[in-house]
């Protein structure tokens, strides 16, 4: 028995780890409950009776998602399996969109959970149905959405503050790459409405937003290569679940410290018989939810950058590469800014006047979602569409994204024409037009009870960064630049490595 001991203690514990690991795949490939509802959809990537662990099949569905759905579409129908890096989902065409929308039987913020081990240390901004969970959407809805108007001003003053200090006033043709710092521009608007002033400049908060953002991605990823029943202690392990829990507990750090600093003077201006000082943003917003019940705050702001950073600066990114030898358009933009800008100042109908630039935005979305399937559900029970589609408990589905690119639906629709959705709002179908409408044929916020929620913040924010940029710079790709999305299984970025070209110009109104 010493001798056992012994070799075992000499053996590096990653090893053991992954001996471990192969024991429990085999366990759990041999004796989970069988899926007989889920196999009559064709499985178009199936794995070889010798792969034990479909690695082949899934580093495909890695580099070529996109490639994947496109065939399923042309060989297997309208619904098939698809091994993807997390086990075999099912994706649906577009004409199913309708029938998700608003099941409540199909849940979003359960795979979500899934997706990032929301039961793991580290993960806890993405637990569904916690106090966090619950705060997070009540301030949303109530708050965020509601009050837009008088989060105009801050947040157009923030972004000359933003932008100057990242493109610079610098009237000479330079180098900027563009990804980079539209991060770090949406990171800082972003962060003026969810934390005020005290947090919205501290490098360390924006720092450290940003990075728990791409940490999270980088540790689900890394997560998914163990088999789900390692999951919960492997992370222990793993070098970047420890540094994502490193960056949470920096979180906490920064914002419990302003978030006590408020209660205190709340409680000393109380005392004096006088008002406590109103604040603007989701902090304050958060605790007038929570109503006393008790909740994370760091955890809930983190959910808020996430949800807005880093889908906010790659939208920004992708459609500045659009405008990107476009004259015309931008020049249109322009005078668009200056003609409602001069009228109304960033008041209530400000946003909505500016119709050009809205129809840019649904134009970049249409032509590059942020993923080549969106509207993912879980399916809580067995469930059955209006159609009579059945899917099992446990089902995870997604809708393909390729109507976006249907020329049926779409004239030219790889071409992108920035004026496409004004002349169907001039046509008269508005509510489809808008960049913050949902629809079957363009997902990229979801569609239904369950689509983005932060859709209407996130539309006022890039159209006063975009103000900003178009009235106060001209920019044009760098030499040799041919900007090309990058891919990682259903996900779409917008080139992270194109180099932009910008130079100040005398803004011709005051924004």
């Amino acid at each position: 028995m010493s001798h056992f001991v012994g070799v075992v203690n000499a053996v590096p514990t990653f090893v053991l780890l992954s001996a471990f690991a192969l024991a429990a795949r085999l366990f759990y490939g041999f004796f989970r409950p069988p899926q007989n509802d889920i196999n009559k959809y064709p499985l178009v990537n199936g794995r070889k009776w010798w792969s034990l662990f479909a690695t082949e099949q899934k580093a495909k569905f890695v580099v070529d998602a996109g490639g994947l759905i496109d065939h399923g579409l042309k060989t297997a129908g309208k619904a098939f399996r698809l091994q993807t890096d997390d086990g075999v989902q099912i994706v649906l065409a577009g004409e199913y969109a309708d029938g998700l929308r608003n099941n409540p039987d199909l849940n979003f913020g359960k795979i979500s959970a899934e997706d990032f081990h929301a039961h793991i240390p580290g993960f806890e901004p993405f637990r569904q149905g916690s106090s966090n969970d619950e705060i997070f959407h009540k301030a949303v809805r109530e708050n965020l959405t509601h009050d837009l108007e008088s989060l105009n001003r801050p947040l157009s003053a923030e972004a000359a503050v933003a932008l100057q200090h990242h493109w610079s006033d610098n009237p000479e043709w330079h180098e900027v790459e563009l990804k980079s710092t539209m991060l770090h521009i949406i990171s800082q608007l972003s962060s003026r409405v969810f934390l005020g002033t005290e947090l919205c400049r501290n490098p360390d908060w924006l720092r450290v937003t940003r990075d728990y953002t791409v940490d999270a991605i980088q540790a689900a990823q890394d997560l998914r290569v163990w088999p789900p029943m390692t999951r919960s202690w492997v992370h222990w392990f793993i070098p970047s679940c420890r540094k994502l829990r490193s960056d949470l507990a920096q979180c906490k750090d920064l914002v419990n410290p302003v978030l006590e600093k408020r209660r205190l003077d709340k409680e000393r201006r109380a005392a004096e018989g006088l008002k406590p000082e109103e604040y603007l943003d989701a902090m304050e917003w958060m605790e007038q939810a929570a109503k006393g019940q008790p909740y994370d705050p760091a955890i809930s702001q983190v959910m808020m950058a996430m949800a807005a950073n880093f889908s906010g600066s790659d939208a920004l990114t992708q459609v500045i590469f659009d405008l990107c030898g476009q004259p015309e358009l931008v020049r249109d933009l322009r005078e668009e800014i200056i003609s409602v800008i001069s009228e109304s100042n960033w008041n209530k109908s400000t946003i909505y006047k500016l119709k050009l630039m809205d129809s840019v935005l649904k134009e970049s979305q249409r032509i590059k979602p942020a993923a080549v399937a969106l509207m993912r559900r879980y399916a809580l029970k067995d469930t059955t569409l209006p159609d009579g589609t059945k899917f099992p408990k446990g089902s995870k589905l997604m809708v393909s994204a390729s109507d976006s690119w249907d020329d049926s639906i779409y004239p030219d629709a790889k071409t992108f024409d920035g004026y496409r959705f004004l002349r169907m709002r001039e046509a008269g179908d508005v509510a489809n037009a808008q960049y913050v409408s949902t629809g079957s044929s363009v997902l990229g916020f979801g569609h239904g009870k369950q689509a983005c929620p932060g859709r209407f913040f996130a539309a006022n924010e890039l159209k006063i960064a975009l103000s900003h940029i178009l009235l106060k710079y001209d920019f044009k790709l760098a030499p040799d630049t041919k900007p090309q999305s990058s891919t990682y299984g259903l996900f779409l970025q917008a080139d992270s490595n194109a180099r932009l070209m910008i130079r100040r110009i005398k803004e011709e109104i005051e924004l």
